[in-house]
């Protein structure tokens, strides 16, 4: 090519290719500049949902307090006393007030109670407690949840943290086999009896009542007892949590026999809820950000719901399992540090190691153990008493349910 005419052309690319790359870094630091908008718009979403998210959390616990206390004293001023639940047994006041009823899902003991004037006919009244006892052993989860008072307030007054609540509908199952009810024969002359066994027959009382001027009609008795019948109504849920979240299905069995005896309608002063206990605040917390990709407030409604209750409980072991755990080798050692954790957390396990709050830290000591170590080190050095009979508790547990 002739240089004079090679010359011009090259001079004609070299400016056009200047003029191309102007234009496209302009497009890309526009590209970029929008990019950094955009993601300095998710992280104020973000930083100002974990606020909310916070906010709502000390809502939910300042709600729960004062409606607790408000129901209490309510129930105090009507019996003169206050019977609460506890995990395994479920305490409940008819919508009148003067009937409650006390269910020990530990034992399967069963009392009914009824609030009448001292000097009452007891033979006039007998027949109303009899439908009282019919009524509780024909409850529903709905039923049942409806009774929980302060549950039903606490959820009305947080109506206003919208999609970041999450609510349950309760289902119309029963909270007792039919097998337990099928045994119940009530005669209505106020004798109540169990199956053809003579020692499951009830106890009839009249008792003297706390409140003044008041006495308590009871009807005490005990329903067919069975950890294994009770927990294998909950197996299709077990089972698809377990192979979901690579757990163990004895584990998913153990921790909810040893939280509530497999109590549904489980709550304790924390609150926790349900068959395995759930805290919103922890558990709820770390299992929904796993599960939704963003943490929710996990309402009573919803983890009254069994199935609710094993899916959160089974997301929250596999949390532990395999992220705050997961540097631990041993899949057995981890499995009882995340036993450990699920009563006490991770960082009360840590203590039983190297006596400081630092999971992170301990991980080197545990890999120096075997699994057998790691077991004797927490069940005789975890900070409290509660969290060493809980792992040897479930780790028993774990055995019955192979």
């Amino acid at each position: 090519m002739n240089i004079r005419l090679f010359v011009p052309l090259f001079l004609i690319f070299f400016f056009h290719s200047n003029f191309l790359f102007a234009d496209e870094m302009s497009e890309f630091m526009q590209f970029a500049t929008e990019a950094n908008s955009e993601m300095k718009n998710e992280m104020d979403e973000f930083e100002k949902y974990k606020k909310e998210l916070e906010e709502g959390f000390k809502a939910f616990e300042n709600i729960y307090k004062e409606e607790f206390n408000a129901y209490k004293n309510e129930i105090m001023e009507q019996w003169g006393e206050f019977k609460d639940a506890s995990p395994t047994v479920w305490v409940s006041y008819e919508k009148s007030g003067n009937i409650r009823r006390n269910v020990d899902y530990k034992s399967g003991e069963v009392q009914v109670e009824m609030l009448i004037d001292e000097g009452t006919n007891i033979d006039q009244v007998k027949g109303q407690l009899d439908k009282a006892v019919y009524r509780l052993m024909n409850t529903t989860e709905k039923d049942a949840y409806r009774s929980d008072v302060v549950a039903n307030r606490v959820e009305k007054k947080l109506s206003n943290l919208g999609d970041m609540l999450q609510t349950g509908e309760l289902s119309d199952d029963r909270l007792f086999a039919m097998d337990d009810f099928l045994a119940l024969n009530i005669n209505h002359d106020g004798y109540v009896k169990v199956s053809s066994v003579a020692e499951n027959s009830s106890k009839t009382e009249v008792l003297k009542a706390v409140k003044k001027n008041k006495e308590v009609l009871s009807f005490a008795f005990k329903i067919p007892h069975s950890i294994h019948k009770k927990a294998i109504r909950y197996a299709e849920a077990v089972t698809a949590a377990a192979d979901k979240e690579k757990i163990d299905d004895e584990l998913i069995y153990a921790i909810m026999e040893t939280e509530s005896s497999f109590n549904p309608m489980a709550k304790s002063r924390v609150p926790a809820y349900g068959l395995m206990q759930i805290v919103p605040r922890t558990a709820g917390k770390d299992a929904t950000s796993y599960l939704y990709g963003k943490a929710k407030i996990l309402a009573p409604s919803y983890l009254y719901k069994p199935e609710n209750n094993i899916t959160i409980g089974a997301a929250y072991l596999h949390v532990l399992h395999y992220k705050y755990m997961r540097k631990v080798k041993n899949k057995e050692s981890r499995m009882y540090c995340a036993i450990a954790a699920y009563n006490t957390g991770a960082t009360n396990v840590a203590k039983a190691f190297i006596k400081r709050a630092s999971f992170k830290k301990a991980v080197s000591e545990i890999n120096k153990l075997t699994p057998q170590e790691v077991y004797e080190k927490l069940k005789n050095y975890l900070p409290h008493q509660e969290t060493r009979n809980y792992i040897v508790k479930v780790s028993k547990r774990m055995e019955k349910y192979l």
